[in-house]
This record gives C-alpha cells, sequence and structure tokens, in this order.
C-alpha cells in the first residue's frame, strides 16, 4: 500500500518543517537577553554584599584565633622561663608584643592595615594594657577581655585566671 498525498499535502508538511526549524534557530531576542543580565546583576550584588560581610567576619575571627594562641604562647614562656611574662598591646597602632619583666621580647604582632589580618579595632578590659602570666601560668589580673573589630563584626576574647580563651 502506499501513501497517495497530494502535492499541496506534501508541500505544507515540508514548510512546517521549515518554519519550525528556523523558529528554533532564531535563539534569544534583546528583550529576553536584557532580562537575563538583569537577573544576573541583581544576584551578583546581593552576593558581592554577602561575601563582603563573610569576609569581614572571617577576619575578624582569624585575628582572635591568632591572639588566643599567642596568649597561649605567653602562658607557656611564663612557666618555661619561671618569671612573668607580659602581652603587652598597643591599642592605637593594633600590635602587641610578648616580653618578660627584663624588656626581651620575644615575639611581635601587627594587625595593621598592610598586615594578612587587618583589624580596624583592637581593646583590652583589664587593668592597664597588658596581660601578665605569673611563674606557675596564672593570670596576675584574674581575668582579661580583649575585643577584635573587623569593620562592623567583633570577636571577644575572653581569658580566665588559668589562662584558657574562650572567643565569642
Amino acid at each position: 500500500m502506499t501513501d497517495l498525498a497530494s502535492p499541496d499535502d506534501e508541500r505544507m508538511r515540508r514548510d512546517s518543517r521549515q518554519n519550525r526549524h528556523t523558529l528554533d534557530d532564531r535563539g534569544f531576542t534583546l528583550v529576553e537577553f536584557g532580562i537575563a543580565m538583569s537577573a544576573f546583576a541583581i544576584v551578583a550584588a546581593v552576593s558581592i554584599g554577602a561575601f563582603r560581610q563573610y569576609a569581614e567576619a572571617t577576619a575578624a575571627r582569624k585575628a582572635a584565633v591568632q591572639m588566643a594562641a599567642d596568649v597561649a604562647l605567653t602562658r607557656s614562656f611564663a612557666i618555661q622561663r619561671r618569671e612573668d611574662v607580659s602581652m603587652v598591646v598597643d591599642e592605637t597602632n593594633l600590635r602587641y608584643v610578648i616580653r618578660d619583666a627584663a624588656g626581651t621580647v620575644f615575639m611581635r604582632r601587627e594587625f595593621g592595615t598592610t598586615t594578612e589580618t587587618p583589624l580596624s579595632g583592637l581593646r583590652v578590659s583589664t587593668t592597664g594594657d597588658s596581660l601578665t602570666f605569673n611563674s606557675r601560668g596564672l593570670l596576675a589580673q584574674g581575668t582579661a577581655q580583649i575585643n577584635v573589630a573587623r569593620q562592623t563584626h567583633t570577636q571577644q576574647l575572653r581569658i580566665n585566671a588559668l589562662g584558657r580563651t574562650d572567643i565569642n
């Protein structure tokens, strides 16, 4: 059995296939492209702001963790050397040194704008500007708190009398 289609029917089917093919190859219109780019720009603007907030919070947290390690190092030096060792903080210049009572400096750390972990604020809440551990590893001031700030994010580092640190 053969299909007896008229020449007109065959031409309509061929024209229909050609029209469908040309519609599929057309791509995006300028309006569709503009809408897609606008949506992309909005998503990018929101994500850049979120990333900046994340980076600031991470920098503050990193500085607080580094300070906690340096508080432990100060305590370790005091026990090891069997003498008072202090972490002397310079809040204005965003730095500190670890030194003994004779003034021998064991370590320096800076958190200025040109450092790996730049901060915008550093504040010690204790008597004086230093944390001093005695030869038994006890904090002379009893307890202390250090606030580390990066733009709008602040981390608190609390130090108890035994030198244990807690970051909030």
